[in-house]
């Protein structure tokens, strides 16, 4: 490594292998977290920003990186992986590339055999009226995991959050002593459990517990007393509103480029129909409901004119000539990031037929989407071992704390 370039992580001995904490970020979680499974995320993501080339720019994606806000980290990590697989592509990559008639400067400027692409990194972040409430919630949870009880594991039932952080001794000490009235031999009936409600300066949480059982079962000192988290309600999440919002705040940022231009969206939804970006990009399903004469109702499917791209024949935002979203990316799982490219179907400047990329492709044809899987794997791409990051996260224990049976 160049000598004036500083390492992303830090050189101390780690002796800590716990599972992260509610408030820890990302970064603060991989930089502390001990075990040779993490050795393995951490040198790719050294590796990574060793191939970029500017000092300046290693220095800037380093220190975000190396945020405690999520959403930082998470927005220099989606830009470090589209270097990354665009150098591997074949491209010659540039960094902010000088765009002619505007000062503002895309994320990427990459070129292969004479052609070029410009990319745009977006990753979306909470508001941050959502991220202090987020904080608060994680200082709730992680001061109810630190309970001292190891005979028991927690449901956390409901939860409504109070003005401030909740009173951490005053919580821990008030479910310790509930707790020591329990029996832990217990049958585990989890509709008739034990239940504790704590209210305390506008916080309302609903606690049941749950018997650990005894030996291998029993809670270590260094697991999680939450359980289970059934505090959230169950509906529909529409994420299609979200991502067009995301594209719409930079589209227009750079003007009418010189080659095809590429929005990269990161995303963090466990969905794997492609529905939210599809009703994003291609506009909401709909039925229209008809009668014919013999008295019969037939649905006919359609899309509304609200998606990005729009609608025939009117097609919107065509100098952009795809959009890939890349959901669920982290550094510990990078090949199973869900990667789509979603094409144009009547862009000003068209894309190059393969970008080189492991990525499913959609397109429009009609009224139908084609759908291609992508040509390669992201293990291979990347060059990564079967299984990875090889090994075992915590040392035979899943995350929650409960041996795995044999």
């Amino acid at each position: 490594m160049d000598a004036h370039r500083r390492p992303l992580f830090d050189g101390a001995r780690r002796t800590d292998g716990s599972p992260g904490k509610h408030r820890e970020s990302t970064f603060e979680f991989l930089n502390r977290v001990a075990g040779d499974y993490w050795e393995h995320p951490r040198d790719l993501m050294q590796q990574w920003l060793d191939h970029v080339s500017s000092g300046d720019e290693y220095m800037d994606l380093r220190n975000r990186l190396r945020s405690r806000d999520d959403d930082q980290f998470r927005s220099a990590f989606l830009e470090l992986y589209l270097h990354e697989s665009l150098l591997r592509a074949g491209y010659e990559v540039t960094i902010h590339p000088d765009v002619a008639g505007t000062s503002s400067r895309p994320d990427f400027s990459a070129e292969r055999d004479g052609e070029r692409i410009y990319v745009e990194a977006i990753a979306p972040g909470a508001t941050p009226t959502a991220k202090a409430a987020a904080q608060r919630r994680a200082v709730l949870f992680d001061v109810v995991d630190q309970v001292p009880d190891l005979r028991f594991y927690l449901w956390l039932n409901d939860l409504s959050d109070g003005p401030r952080p909740p009173a951490a001794a005053r919580l821990r000490a008030d479910l310790t002593r509930w707790l020591s009235t329990l029996d832990p031999t217990s049958e585990i009936d989890l509709d008739r459990a034990a239940t504790y409600e704590w209210t305390h300066d506008g916080w309302s949480a609903t606690f049941k517990a749950i018997p650990a059982g005894p030996g291998p079962q029993r809670r270590g000192a260094d697991h999680r007393a939450i359980g289970v988290y059934g505090h959230t309600r169950a509906g529909i999440v529409d994420d299609a509103p979200w991502i067009r919002k995301a594209l719409t705040s930079k589209h227009r940022k750079y003007g009418d480029l010189d080659a095809p231009f590429v929005v990269a969206i990161g995303t963090y939804n466990f969905a794997s129909d492609r529905w939210h970006a599809t009703n994003a990009l291609y506009g909401g399903e709909a039925y229209r409901l008809s009668e014919t004469e013999a008295s019969e109702i037939r649905a006919q499917p359609f899309r509304h004119p609200d998606g990005y791209f729009g609608a025939p024949p009117r097609w919107q935002n065509r100098h952009v000539a795809g959009v890939l979203v890349v959901n669920q990316l982290m550094p510990y799982h990078v090949q199973r990031a869900e990667v789509t490219l979603w094409r144009h179907p009547a862009p000003f400047r068209g894309l190059p037929r393969d970008l080189g990329i492991p990525a499913a492709t959609v397109q429009i044809e009609g009224r139908q989407l084609d759908q291609q899987p992508p040509t390669g794997t992201a293990q291979d791409f990347f060059g990564l071992s079967d299984p990875w990051p090889p090994g075992e996260p915590w040392s035979g224990r899943t995350r929650y704390g409960l041996m795995r049976r044999g």
